[in-house]
């Protein structure tokens, strides 16, 4: 019986090593050259001037009025307000949500302000509201939408209309879809994304939406290609970031398909994290390692790379002063102040580029 036990354990500990010995011997982006270089624009790390720290509360930044910032918390109906200047105080405040829509959704939601509106999106559902401040009188909108989540949204400038990368059932894949509150205008676009058939993972990417503009921006996470189109969904360009890997390398599971669940067969390199564009410019977080960059602080900060979407040429990066396993988990630009949602706080930086 001991020897079986002893021989058990031996199989399970080399199956552990052989293990170990694939992940550091298998080869990595990240350490190898991967045939392009940075240009930083400044050589030292840009350090925050302050910080709010998440308390396991703060979901999103949810956008801005001139000069003061909002962020949605884990219950939909309390928001967090502040200027983002040093020492500034943090307010809290209620919108107005009718308690099934609090009770369906549960935390799979998301929320963005337009001109003193708040739009908060039931992705599960499918379903948005549109609200305001609890006793500001604002008579809510609320609609739901065909089967099929959504992954991303913004609404445009007019307040009206409301860009959806969402899932369709029969193509078994996702769109970029322009809806309206009333159901009467619903405009999805064709040939902006390429058809995977897998749920929009293959080419799962975030969705920027550039207020002064009206442009939208929408760049992949498993490749290097973004492309910026219209509210009508008309292209308007191509574009690729800085890194070399020009095809997604994702691989789905075949297992749950057939029931709508869609699984990555096995762990895919990521070449862009998160992204926002403000005024013609797109901040990308990096997560490819160039050729010229040094190591050290390549592994220990984090690095945003920036692009002249006029031009769709590359303008430079910079290092924060913000560890890597801080987890980055949203970006928001907004004139010279940079806010990056991490896991423990949201920092604010300033910026002059």
């Amino acid at each position: 019986m001991k020897k079986r036990i002893y021989y058990l354990a031996s199989l399970l500990l080399a199956a552990f090593l052989i293990v170990v010995i694939l992940v550091y011997t298998s080869p990595s982006p990240n350490k190898q050259p991967n045939g392009f270089s940075r240009s930083y624009l400044q050589t030292t790390p840009l350090t925050p001037y302050m910080a709010i720290p998440t308390h396991d509360r703060i979901l999103d930044i949810a956008g801005n009025d001139d000069s003061t910032f909002y962020f949605s918390t884990n219950d939909p109906a309390v928001m967090l307000s502040a200027s983002m200047e040093a020492g500034c105080r943090i307010d809290t405040f209620h919108i107005a949500l009718r308690q099934s829509l609090k009770d369906s959704m549960d935390s799979y939601f998301f929320t963005e302000v337009n001109k003193g509106e708040f739009f908060v999106y039931a992705y599960n559902i499918p379903a948005i509201s549109k609200t305001g401040r609890t006793g500001s009188g604002m008579s809510g909108l609320y609609a739901t939408f065909p089967a099929g989540g959504f992954s991303q949204a913004h609404v445009l400038r007019d307040g009206k209309h409301i860009m959806l990368r969402k899932l369709d059932i029969k193509e078994k894949d996702q769109f970029f879809t322009r809806v309206t509150l009333n159901g009467d205008n619903i405009l999805t676009g064709s040939g902006l994304s390429a058809i995977r058939r897998d749920g929009g993972m293959s080419t799962d990417g975030s969705l920027n939406y550039d207020r002064i503009s009206g442009l939208f921006t929408y760049l992949y996470y498993y490749s290097n290609r973004y492309v910026t189109f219209d509210s009508a969904m008309h292209l308007i360009s191509e574009g690729t970031t800085i890194d070399t890997f020009t095809v997604s390398r994702f691989n789905i599971s075949a297992t749950m398909a057939t029931k709508n669940v869609y699984m990555n067969q096995g762990p895919d390199q990521m070449v862009n994290g998160f992204s926002c564009v403000h005024n013609g410019v797109m901040y990308v977080q990096a997560k490819i390692k160039a050729d010229n960059d040094d190591d050290r602080l390549f592994h220990e900060h984090c690095v945003i790379d920036q692009y002249d979407l006029h031009t769709n040429r590359y303008k430079g990066s910079i290092y924060l002063d913000i560890p890597v396993n801080a987890r980055i988990n949203q970006l928001f630009v907004y004139r010279d102040k940079l806010l990056v949602h991490c896991t423990d706080s949201v920092y604010a930086i300033k910026i002059a580029y």
